[in-house]
């Protein structure tokens, strides 16, 4: 693991999440867990949710889970599919995380087993130095 100063940080890792795409480029999907409340969490950050401890640390994830729910947008932004499917993600070792699913709005239902899964990411948005790598969706299994 490297260690940054708050300059680098600021620069180059400002919302902490550099370890979590620099692992989904290696097909391995990141969770933080908290020390002091034991909870799991997603999107990651520098503070627990739960508990606002700053004693949190990385674990990888199976990044297997069930849907917990789901809907189609049928008018989206220009430069997404016209319908998109996304949902929350239940996932075995914790945290629930929003993902556009693969799969069509009629073959998802609430718990059937999904994996998330690392993506190219294909929309013609600026996401600054990432922009060449992958995303997530979640497939059922």
């Amino acid at each position: 693991m490297s260690e940054h100063t708050d300059t680098e940080r600021a620069e180059t890792d400002a919302f902490g999440t550099d370890r979590f795409w620099d692992a989904l480029a290696e097909d391995r999907f990141l969770i933080q867990r908290c020390s002091d409340c034991e909870k799991s969490f997603f999107p990651p950050g520098p503070v627990c949710p739960h508990c606002h401890s700053r004693a949190v640390s990385w674990e990888e994830s199976s990044a297997v889970g069930t849907v917990f729910s789901f809907t189609r947008q049928h008018a989206t932004a220009p430069m997404f599919d016209d319908e998109l499917v996304v949902g929350l993600v239940e996932l075995e070792d914790g945290p629930r995380v929003l993902s556009a699913f693969e799969s069509s709005y009629e073959d998802l239902g609430i718990g059937a087993r999904v994996q998330l899964e690392a993506v190219e990411y294909d929309q013609e948005f600026d996401r600054g130095r990432r922009e060449d790598e992958p995303f997530f969706v979640a497939t059922l299994e």
